[in-house]
């Protein structure tokens, strides 16, 4: 199996980042990414499953008419029972749908679907990935792929696991700024009108800008504070798993992964997290060097009033795994084993021992009571909301 050129995934990455700041490079992100599958069509949407809705955040193809085509149809598509089962790092593409939908690959081609607009526009299969599922609605990315190519493969999944954090940490962020662009020559300002706090930090974690929200919120030291002009926490993992984001940004955001956003943080004196952080890398990419002021990462810290989670979130975002290596760490923390938990998760034991593995070592743990402890340590009352 052919890896995807470095280069290109390390471009499609600045892009995906870049996009976080400024909404209207989307369509070049996803141009780019779907490049790395021979893509013909590709959109980020928000599925409302109940209601058959389906709002599209943003697009790219080279035909118009595809896109207003697909909007018309899109009620009709015959996967709208089965959205709903796609969890946060969950792939898709034709064949595991035919698997989860129970039906075979020429009864879903006969579907209206595909008689009246995926065969006439000459699209045969969609590589999916599941950034969030909140439990009422699903956010994901799909690229649609022709049929002058092999179906979805094995390289195809491998390179939309890679960009899954990528793209779930910079439509996080965007949501949260909510802003259509930033002029480069005007950050510091922008900054300083949002509600929000917002820290550029060095390669060591050194405090090089804040704008005024995250000014009163050092100052107050509800849920952080500068010790020796580095961000400090209520909470030592917490504080870790920033430290080790903005390492990482500094070095290679392509390796950021899923630590570092969603970071849950107390408030003083209390087991409840009041705030939620999220760490975007600015190093690379041809937007967010101009904005970054000498900084390699940026800090946005928001309040949250949301109730409280189970802790998966939690354990994605400080100890920096995958989706499928937090459930496998919250069932095996019930007193399950192996065989149990791939049962559960519809995963091999084989599977579930690498992914095991590979909690033991990110947690620094080395028997089960001791992630069932670490578990019990990250429930609620701890928040994981994203605001």
């Amino acid at each position: 199996m052919n890896t995807p050129d470095p280069a290109a995934l390390s471009n499609v990455i600045g892009k995906i980042y870049d996009s976080a700041i400024d909404p209207a490079l989307w369509p070049s992100a996803l141009k780019s990414a779907s490049a790395l599958v021979d893509g013909v069509f590709s959109y980020i949407a928000l599925w409302n499953p109940p209601r058959r809705q389906i709002r599209i955040l943003a697009y790219w193809s080279e035909n118009e008419e595809l896109v207003r085509s697909y909007n018309a149809i899109m009620p009709k598509m015959p996967f709208w029972d089965i959205i709903s089962q796609y969890r946060m790092g969950d792939l898709g593409c034709n064949r595991e749908i035919w698997r989860r939908t129970g039906i075979t690959e020429s009864e879903m081609l006969s579907t209206e679907f595909f008689k009246t607009f995926a065969t006439p526009y000459g699209l045969r299969d969609v590589l999916v990935g599941t950034v969030i599922n909140d439990g009422s609605n699903v956010s994901s990315v799909c690229l649609h792929t022709p049929s002058t190519r092999d179906l979805i493969g094995p390289r195809d999944l491998m390179i939309m696991e890679l960009l899954l954090p990528h793209l779930r940490r910079a439509l996080t962020i965007g949501n949260l700024l909510d802003m259509k662009s930033i002029a480069a020559a005007g950050l510091a300002s922008t900054l300083d009108v949002l509600k929000f706090a917002v820290i550029l930090v060095d390669q060591n974690g050194q405090i090089l800008h804040k704008n005024q929200a995250a000014t009163q919120l050092l100052s107050d030291r509800s849920v952080i504070s500068a010790n020796d002009n580095m961000i400090a926490t209520h909470h030592a993992g917490a504080t870790n798993a920033l430290k080790a984001a903005i390492e990482r940004a500094s070095k290679n955001e392509g390796k950021l992964g899923y630590g570092g956003i969603g970071v849950p943080l107390h408030a003083r004196n209390s087991g409840t997290a009041a705030a939620i952080a999220h760490v975007l890398p600015l190093a690379a990419g041809s937007m967010r060097p101009a904005l970054s002021l000498g900084a390699v990462a940026a800090i946005f810290i928001s309040r949250t009033d949301e109730p409280p989670q189970p802790p998966l979130e939690t354990l994605i975002a400080l100890f920096d795994l995958t989706p499928t290596e937090a459930r496998v760490m919250v069932e095996i923390s019930k007193g399950k084993n192996r065989s149990e938990t791939a049962a559960l998760l519809g995963i091999a034991p084989s599977t579930v021992k690498t992914h095991l593995s590979r909690v033991f070592e990110k947690t620094q743990t080395s028997k089960q009571y001791e992630i069932a402890r670490l578990v019990a340590r990250l429930t609620p009352p701890i928040s994981t909301s994203q605001a």
